[in-house]
């Protein structure tokens, strides 16, 4: 029986970067395959040229025994392959339901204004709410979509993504971003969906855990080639793969000095009320920060960790409600303060999408807080930041649209650091890289620290702030629930992990 998928001398460059540099892969019908690879090794990429969002500079690539190479993404579709994106694609403004019907509608013919058609299409209700339920959403077709929980979304997305009758449905690291209980309600219905409609599924994934736990056959990528390809436990075995990327695993909790604690704390935080709209996310929430300190806010996704960041980055004003909130920077007031303007002071807020210019190299993405504010960072000069960010060091003519996740991860923190910070935040830090980049990243950390600067990080993984934190906040429903000193992180703290665990 021939492949579903053929894949033979795939190539695609960008400038002098070679992202996929020879790819030859054949997937037969059915099963689940993970692709995995350290960043920068051409997983991403590598989807968009099966998917039709890049056109290959050299190979074939072969669909149910036709030749797809050449064909745009929307014939792909109705050829019987569909996607998921690393960042949610949904439409926010739309119902659950509407989300749905709208590529069941394109599939019909009504793609031109697909909302307005919703009925006059029969049956379209039903085929919605049928695919809804199928992946765990049944009931929930009438909620806008953004109000929908992270998982929530992930789950509608792959519903859009049956919508299209797809016979190879690929995943771009579905489980980005959540906590312990969503992750585990979507990797369920990913293999109820395998084995139920019997889908071959491809999907990229940093997590390995979830990869040896879900996926029948691991091939691995890096810098553009297939250097193995075989069950879960063949590939475990592999010593070129662990040393290529799993590498050692990340060491214990280093024995560092404390923070020493000032009689005023660099950053108070008195009963902070903020959210979206009408939408109450953050509710008094109160914390101080001493000058010098790394402190780790977590919580599982939703918690308010994020939100938290946008408020002290003036990005989200805190709401106004019987008690006025206070944010304190040196003991001065900036409540309410533009980002602008706290960006002058001193804080420097690192988003979780990185926000890269893509058409800017990575040296001009340096320059933009140095035009912005009209001041060069004497301690954070380029013979720094190669200091403590190596891969950086050869990266800097290359354009951010051809950095790695992890490399554009590296550069947004560098540029962060240029503005010469005194407080820098940073949102999940360490989320979607591979082992590699978070050591590059845990020692970057260190040095970071050492200077002066104080840090303020979101992040749900657990081993990450053991790593780097001094103690940590812990969120729950907007609220600050919970805080753990540093011997708590080390010691494996049941309240922390109770507090974290669904």
């Amino acid at each position: 029986m021939s492949a579903l998928l053929e894949v033979h001398g795939l190539r695609k460059s960008f400038a002098e970067f070679a992202a996929v540099a020879g790819v030859d892969l054949s997937l037969p019908e059915g099963g689940i395959t993970a692709i995995i690879g350290p960043n920068g090794a051409g997983k991403t990429t590598l989807v968009n040229v099966l998917t039709g969002k890049l056109m290959p500079d050299a190979g074939r690539i072969s669909f149910a025994g036709d030749d797809i190479t050449r064909l745009p993404t929307s014939a792909r579709v109705r050829a019987g392959i569909s996607r998921t994106f690393q960042v949610t694609n949904i439409f926010p403004r739309l119902s659950a339901e509407e989300n749905v019907a709208v590529p069941l509608l394109a599939s019909a013919g009504h793609a031109l204004n697909p909302v307005r058609n919703l009925l006059a299409v029969a049956d379209v209700h039903q085929a919605a709410a049928h695919l809804l339920a199928d992946v765990g959403l049944e009931g929930r077709g009438t909620v806008p979509a953004a109000q929908l929980s992270h998982g929530d979304r992930r789950l509608l997305e792959i519903a859009m993504a049956l919508a299209t009758a797809p016979r190879l449905l690929m995943f771009d690291e579905p489980t980005a971003g959540m906590g312990s209980g969503e992750r585990e309600r979507v990797l369920g219905q990913i293999r109820r969906l395998a084995a139920d409609r019997k889908l071959t599924i491809l999907l990229i994934e940093h997590d390995m855990e979830l990869v040896f736990g879900l996926a029948n056959r691991v091939v691995v990528l890096h810098q553009g080639k297939v250097i193995a390809d075989g069950p879960p436990q063949q590939i475990r075995e592999n010593v070129r793969v662990r040393d290529i990327y799993l590498g050692e695993p990340l060491g214990a909790p280093s024995e560092r000095p404390l923070a020493r604690l000032e009689s005023a704390p660099l950053l108070d935080v008195e009963r902070l009320n903020a959210g979206y709209g009408l939408a109450h996310i953050l509710r008094d929430v109160s914390f101080t920060v001493a000058k010098g300190e790394i402190v780790a806010l977590l919580g599982r996704n939703g918690a308010g960790k994020t939100t938290t960041l946008r408020s002290l980055a003036g990005l989200n004003p805190p709401h106004l409600l019987d008690s006025t909130p206070s944010i304190r920077l040196f003991g001065s007031s900036v409540a309410g303060q533009p980002p602008e303007a706290l960006a002058r002071l001193g804080v420097s807020y690192v988003p979780d999408d990185r926000r890269i210019f893509p058409d800017l190299t990575a040296r001009e993405n340096l320059q933009v807080p140095v035009l912005a504010l009209g001041r060069q960072s004497k301690r954070w000069t380029g013979e720094r930041i190669n200091q403590i960010f190596p891969p950086l060091a050869s990266l800097w003519e290359r354009k951010g649209r051809n950095l790695s996740g992890g490399e554009q991860k590296m550069l947004a923190i560098a540029r962060a650091l240029v503005a010469d910070p005194t407080l820098l935040l940073l949102d999940e830090p360490s989320e979607g890289l591979g082992p590699r980049v978070v050591q590059v990243l845990v020692d970057a950390l260190g040095q970071v620290r050492d200077s002066g600067v104080t840090v303020l990080l979101a992040d749900q993984n657990l081993q990450f702030a053991r790593l780097v934190a001094d103690r940590a906040l812990v969120m729950e429903r907007g609220r600050l629930v919970h805080r753990a000193s540093r011997q708590e992180l080390v010691a494996d703290d049941p309240t922390l992990r109770r507090f974290l665990a669904v």
